[in-house]
């Protein structure tokens, strides 16, 4: 019997990294639930996971930069990437009725993201979490009659909730963007058309600006660029880059022209795009 996929996740079954797991490789994968970011790549190296799944940039928030400094620190690639459309529900035990709610428990970023909505609701005291998923199984656990929480509509399937309201957020186009992390020989796709790197270009005059002409002669599309500081090397920057290319010839055409221009260079990961 072939043996399911394992993933490590921040957070627990129900979480935004769920929906991305589910999005990306179904329903039958198993889980490795981690505290922390940190403890995703670290589950990989230990042999406990054979990919991770960590969120790197909000539509709304904005990028994650201590995940970015994640990235390369052991041995491992970004194999892909997968767009989640963020849409939080309340949701209750079974029977319950917003009415009955004196209490909801979620995220802070969550509470803050259905702001427009709880306003609706003042009688409610709002309390945070260091989860959406972990506030919705408490709830459901303990089969709570005065607290309702904000989480994904999966956590109404595995926990067996009452969804009291559906896409609550006060922004409907929010989107958080997942990386999938694989080992280093993990293989790479046929199809792949966007890579990840990170680079640190030389303290000269237009260095940066050197670089990214490169990139737009060999018809790369940068699609993000994030600075992000070298915590070892204290006022010193490296650069995170998207880019999407035409063919992988040209990509690796690109890089070779570049990696003469930095101090730094190092491919992260290719992969697909995923957008929808």
């Amino acid at each position: 019997m072939e043996k399911n996929i394992t993933v490590a996740i921040q957070g627990i079954r129900g979480s935004y990294h769920h929906v991305a797991v589910e999005k990306f490789f179904g329903q039958d994968a198993e889980f490795v639930e981690c505290a922390t970011f940190k403890q995703v790549p670290e589950a990989l190296e230990k042999g406990e996971a054979d990919y991770g799944v960590m969120a790197i940039e909000n539509s709304i928030a904005g990028s994650l930069l201590q995940n970015h400094k994640l990235l390369g620190l052991y041995d491992q690639k970004i194999i892909g990437e997968v767009y989640v459309r963020i849409n939080h529900c309340l949701l209750a035990s079974r029977g319950v009725k917003i009415e009955d709610l004196t209490e909801v428990e979620s995220h802070p970023m969550a509470l803050l993201q259905c702001d427009n909505f709880l306003s609706h609701h003042p009688e409610i005291r709002l309390l945070e979490s260091d989860d959406t998923a972990r506030s919705a199984r408490k709830v459901a656990s303990r089969k709570m009659r005065h607290m309702g929480a904000i989480a994904s509509e999966l956590c109404a399937r595995l926990f067996d909730m009452d969804i009291l309201a559906r896409n609550i957020q006060t922004m409907n186009d929010n989107y958080t963007r997942f990386f999938v992390i694989g080992h280093k020989n993990t293989p790479q796709v046929e199809n792949a058309d966007k890579a990840s790197i990170r680079f640190v270009a030389r303290h000269e005059s237009g260095s940066l600006a050197k670089i990214l002409s490169v990139f737009a002669m060999h018809g790369l599309n940068l699609t993000k660029i994030q600075s992000v500081a070298i915590m070892e090397r204290p006022w010193e920057y490296a650069f995170h880059a998207d880019v999407m290319f035409p063919s992988l010839a040209t990509f690796d055409s690109c890089m070779e022209v570049v990696s003469h221009q930095v101090q730094e260079m190092e491919i992260l990961g290719i992969y697909k795009h995923n957008i929808d």
